[in-house]
């Protein structure tokens, strides 16, 4: 945990300090005043894919020069174990040769809600000299997060008379009943969403978040954006998500985000 909590340490120095370096670069200026330049503030929003899940998030901000946004960002989600999409496909298959499927995650033990807020800099390397021309540039952010981790509930067959006629039983995974809670012939599916609510813990963190960023927009005053990096969320307490798999605090991830919003 302490090399976790140095990896992330040495990011967040490096952060700030390019941020230093940044505000320090005297960027050449056009010539000629563009529209761009007279905008001081942007509002955006985002949608955020990754392997293991994926968030929806609004970000507001200043336009401090022609080629900086400083901006706070809120971000909701979900982080899923690697294992849990693998377990999904062979739930399938099995499901499907015992006559019928109701979907559900096999050996997923919990499951993790994450709310994030963050600081951020995203500076361009290009003008957008050109109608529908592409700005590059590169963007990180950093800050704490809320993780909300739920008990994954599944439903199990008590007794069957019949294929209409099941008696069903919700359960959560508990070293007690383990064999009951694998034991995939006998599993029906997931239950119902609220099971489990309020059962929910709370798992404080921090993260930061860095990639590339291409603005796609047709003019100066649209963002039509598409963000390529890596992210990283520290629990400060291991996160149990799969049976038989290792719980850890730290999850590293690629993801692809599309952000849609205006500078005025």
């Amino acid at each position: 945990m302490k090399l976790l909590l140095k990896i992330l340490g040495v990011f967040i120095i490096l952060a700030i300090h390019v941020d230093a370096t940044a505000q320090a670069i005297r960027w050449p200026k056009p010539v000629q005043p563009s529209k761009q330049e007279i905008y001081t503030k942007t509002r955006q929003v985002n949608v955020k894919f990754s392997p293991v899940g994926f968030q929806f998030g609004y970000s507001f901000g200043t336009i401090p020069n022609y080629y900086t946004n400083d901006f706070f960002q809120f971000e909701v989600g979900q982080i899923r174990h690697p294992k849990e999409l693998s377990s999904g496909i062979q739930n399938l298959k099995s499901s499907i040769s015992r006559g019928f499927y109701k979907n559900y995650s096999y050996g997923k033990q919990n499951s993790l809600f994450t709310a994030r807020a963050s600081k951020g800099k995203r500076v361009y390397w290009s003008d957008k000299t050109t109608v529908k021309s592409v700005q590059i540039g590169y963007t990180y952010k950093y800050g704490v997060s809320l993780g909300m981790l739920k008990p994954y509930y599944i439903q199990i067959i008590e007794e069957e008379q019949g294929f209409y006629n099941r008696e069903l039983k919700d359960i959560k995974y508990s070293e007690e009943i383990r064999e009951a809670f694998l034991d995939e012939e006998n599993i029906f599916g997931k239950s119902s969403f609220s099971k489990g609510l309020g059962e929910m813990k709370v798992m404080p963190g921090v993260h930061a978040q860095g990639g590339l960023l291409f603005d796609w927009g047709q003019d100066s005053k649209t963002i039509l954006a598409t963000e390529v990096g890596l992210m990283m969320d520290f629990y400060f307490s291991s996160v149990p998500l799969m049976v038989d798999q290792s719980s850890k605090p730290f999850f590293l991830n690629l993801y692809v985000s599309v952000q849609f919003g205006r500078r005025h």
